[in-house]
């Protein structure tokens, strides 16, 4: 994989093997140690196979070298809070930290957002979602993405007032 950009990044993860994907990541920073954009995607890999605290430092990691990346910061939050709650869902682990952390708006620097859209997928069914659902479905974590689908079209939403909020996040 050439360079670091998130474009570049985005292409090169799409045409990896699902199960190599991983360990093709780690090779990656053997070459490129401070690649932030890296660190942010095994951070997400990590949290979509549950191993909440290798996601937290990846996340750390990428946010050091990268302060933009202000997910980044949200999500080691969020991570050290998940592991303390072990058996609630990441969603509202996020969602709370969100609320204590004065709802930051990470998405917000043009080099997050490249990320971000780089990795975007289409919110089917999510249309009518708030501006913060939206939002966070933007991560690339394909856990939470599940988790935000399932409270948004079942009876799951009202337990997560704040998905449900029109006003801008």
């Amino acid at each position: 994989m050439d360079g670091c950009t998130p474009e570049k990044l985005a292409h090169w993860w799409q045409r990896q093997p699902a199960a190599e994907l991983c360990h093709r990541l780690r090779q990656h920073l053997r070459h490129e140690p401070r690649c932030a954009l890296t660190h942010y995607l095994l951070g997400c890999l990590c949290f979509d196979r549950g191993q909440r605290a290798c996601g937290v430092r990846h996340m750390m990691v990428a946010h050091h070298v990268e302060p933009a990346l202000e997910s980044a910061a949200l999500l080691v939050f969020a991570g050290l809070n998940w592991t303390d709650r072990a058996d609630v869902p990441m969603l509202p682990v996020l969602l709370d930290t969100w609320e204590e952390f004065r709802r930051p708006n990470f998405d917000r620097r043009q080099q997050e957002r490249r990320l971000l859209d780089a990795f975007a997928e289409t919110c089917d069914g999510l249309e009518d979602a708030s501006p913060l659902a939206r939002r966070l479905w933007r991560l690339p974590i394909r856990v939470l993405r599940a988790q935000i689908r399932e409270a948004a079209v079942t009876a799951l939403a009202p337990a997560h007032r704040l998905l449900l909020a029109t006003a801008s996040c």
